[in-house]
Formats: structure tokens, C-alpha cells, sequence
């Protein structure tokens, strides 16, 4: 007994002597990089730095946000990468915290001056994770992470750091994370669309005044590192039919110049046929997809809704194909097919990928097929 309790009495004392946790640093210890923004003008890479403090955001998840400052965004410049990065720490007030990098934005400028620099120098960084969210954009980045939130709700819940939200409610541009880019810039036939953002400022209004959102306004088209070439939304519009991360995306029905009626696509397939005829590619690709009627402003047959999306969507992506190709792009993805089930020829055509393989002509044929799973609360006339 006399035994037991004199262990007791150590660990007792023992445990007196303990430092605990006196080390232990909590979330208002460090400022949150949460966007990270590169641009480069007069010979000097800017870097701009959006900092959230985090014991705000985490008690507005389920709320309206503090009506105090919750976005600092710090600005520095060097001759690289790497020397403007540490020039932001001269001026920070406590220790940077990239764990929770969440989108690194890249401006035009910096885009076409040398792409391979950013994607060499950022991974580098050991707490920047691989899944940031990468954008391209024409707009003043200080201004771009400044008009990020929406509603006074978390500033985490937009189109900047979960992009992927807007992505399943209406497929324009799939987004796209670092680590793809970093996988796909050097693969051969590869093409990655980074998507471009910019300031809307007619669309959304509050009781006192217009707000500045963000929205999607084209991409980047960058293959195997070249500088990447920018194409607009419409410019775009075929090529999210051959996605196949298209969650929904919608189509207008238009007859004679006329609009009437509006659909909603989703479940896409797609399938590529290749015939190599003296030497060259001639493709055909096959695409179905599931429809949804959204509205019908004509009273019109289902055969009619259908005939009129496989024609308009086959002509979009036709349209898209032939954009890409002017500018010496593969906008489609074509190239990376042949590649892998044509390497022979591939290599033979593209002179091992230093050659561009595909001409106006290499698409032939575009055939689509829409099955109408849903007339929406009304019966359509068979």
C-alpha cells in the first residue's frame, strides 16, 4: 500500500515540473494567405497577397459576416519570384501562413512574359499545396481580391476560392487546380485552359449602391509551357461540350433568328473516331448528352427542341475548333488522342511535338445526339 501511494506521490510531483503547452500558437498568431497574386511590369515581379483573419470567417460559416475588415491585401516587388515573396515579409506584421493557399491569380502581363518562371518558382514553396486553384486575368489583381466577397457572406464561399461551386450550377470553364498545370504544361498534345477572371459591375446592387463581383470572361490557353494565347467566352463556347466535367450547362433554342426555348444539358459522352488518310488525321467526333427543357416560349415538338441543340451544339464546337486552330491552339484537346492512340503517326506528322499536326480540315465531322430526360412541369407535343 505504502508502495502504491508513493508512485502516486511521484507522478504527482512529476507532473508539477511539466511545461505544457506553453508554446502553442492559436489562428490569431498567424495571417492566412488565402489568394496569392503575380504580375510583372517594368522588369519587376509584383506579388499581392490576400490575408483573412480566420477567427472571423469561422463564426460566419453559418452567418452574415463581422461588419469589420476581413481582407488585408499586401503588395511587394522584386527582381524575382522568390525576392518579392520575402519582401512581403519586411513589412508583415506576424508570421505568413500558406497552408491555406487557395488560388493563385496570374495577370496577363505575367502570363505572356514567362509562364515557365511562376510554375518553376511557386511549387518550390514546401506549405503551398498543389491544389491552389490557378487563374489567369486582365484586371488589377489589388482590385481583384478586394471585390471577392458577396453578400457579407465568408469570404471563402466565391467564385476565387471554390470555384467549383459555380462549376455544378452552370459549366462555363472548368476550373483548374496546380497541380494539373504542373502535370500537363510539358506533356505532349496537351492543351490546359486556365480560366480568366474579371470585375462585373452592372449585375449585382445592394440598397445603396452597384457591387463589384467576380465572374469567368474567357481562359488562357497554354501548351507545353509556349506563352499562352487568350480567348473569350463565346470564342469558348463549343469547347464545354467536349468536357467531360460538364456538370450543366445551358443552350438556347433559337428558330429562324427567334428564340424559343431554353434547355439545360448535362450527362455528357464523347466518343473520338480517327482515320489517317495519307498521313493526316481526319476526326469525327460523337457527343450525347441528357436535356432538360428549361423553358418554351414557342409551343414546339421534342423533336424539333432536339434537332435544333444536336445542329447548334455541333456548330459551336466546329466553330471553336477552327478559333483554336487560327492561332496555331488545340482548344479541343485533339492532339493529346493522337498522341496516345496514333503515336506512330503522331510522331511522324508533329515532328515528335516540335510540329503542329492539325489543320482547319482535321475535324470533319461533329455528330451530336440529345436524349430529353425531362419536359420540365408540362408535357411537350410528341
Amino acid at each position: 500500500m505504502r508502495r502504491t501511494v508513493g508512485v502516486v506521490i511521484l507522478f504527482v510531483c512529476a507532473s508539477l515540473t511539466l511545461t505544457g503547452c506553453w508554446d502553442v500558437k492559436t489562428i490569431s498568431d498567424y495571417n492566412f494567405v488565402t489568394a496569392l497574386g503575380i504580375d510583372y511590369t517594368d522588369g519587376k515581379y509584383k506579388l499581392f497577397a490576400e490575408l483573412m483573419d480566420f477567427s472571423v470567417i469561422g463564426k460566419q460559416d453559418q452567418g452574415k459576416a463581422s461588419p469589420t475588415q476581413e481582407i488585408w491585401v499586401g503588395k511587394s516587388e522584386g527582381d524575382t519570384v522568390y525576392e518579392a515573396l520575402n519582401e512581403l515579409y519586411k513589412t508583415n506584421q506576424q508570421s505568413l501562413y500558406w497552408d491555406h493557399l487557395l488560388a493563385i491569380v496570374i495577370s496577363d502581363r505575367a502570363l505572356k512574359n514567362d509562364f515557365n518562371v511562376y510554375m518553376d518558382a511557386i511549387p518550390r514553396y514546401p506549405q503551398i499545396r498543389y491544389t491552389s486553384w490557378v487563374f489567369g486575368t486582365t484586371e488589377p489583381i489589388d482590385k481583384l481580391f478586394e471585390h471577392s466577397t458577396f453578400i457579407n457572406f465568408s469570404p471563402l464561399s466565391n467564385l476565387l476560392h471554390n470555384p467549383k461551386l459555380l462549376h455544378h450550377q452552370l459549366s462555363i470553364i472548368p476550373p483548374v487546380r496546380l497541380y494539373q498545370v504542373l502535370a500537363n504544361r510539358n506533356e505532349q498534345g496537351e492543351t490546359d485552359l486556365i480560366p480568366a477572371l474579371s470585375i462585373d459591375t452592372k449585375a449585382w446592387e445592394d440598397e445603396k449602391k452597384a457591387q463589384q463581383v467576380l465572374y469567368m470572361n474567357g481562359a488562357y490557353a497554354l501548351y507545353q509551357g509556349k506563352a499562352p494565347n487568350r480567348f473569350t467566352e463565346s470564342q469558348l463556347d463549343g469547347v464545354k461540350w467536349t468536357q467531360s466535367d460538364l456538370f450543366r450547362s445551358v443552350l438556347p433554342i433559337v428558330r429562324k433568328e427567334k428564340k424559343i426555348g431554353m434547355i439545360a444539358l448535362t450527362n455528357p459522352g464523347k466518343k473520338i473516331h480517327v482515320a489517317m488518310k495519307n498521313g493526316k488525321p481526319e476526326i469525327t467526333l460523337h457527343l450525347s448528352f441528357s436535356g432538360i427543357v428549361e423553358e418554351m416560349v414557342v409551343r414546339s415538338s421534342i423533336s424539333d427542341f432536339q434537332a435544333i441543340a444536336e445542329q447548334e451544339i455541333s456548330e459551336q464546337v466546329m466553330a471553336s475548333y477552327r478559333t483554336g486552330i487560327k492561332k496555331r491552339v488545340d482548344l479541343l484537346d485533339l492532339q493529346q488522342y493522337l498522341y496516345r492512340y496514333h503515336n506512330r503517326e503522331w510522331k511522324e506528322r508533329s515532328q515528335s511535338g516540335k510540329g503542329f499536326l492539325l489543320t482547319e480540315d482535321s475535324l470533319k465531322n461533329v455528330h451530336v445526339k440529345v436524349k430529353f430526360v425531362h419536359s420540365g412541369m408540362y408535357d411537350m407535343t410528341p
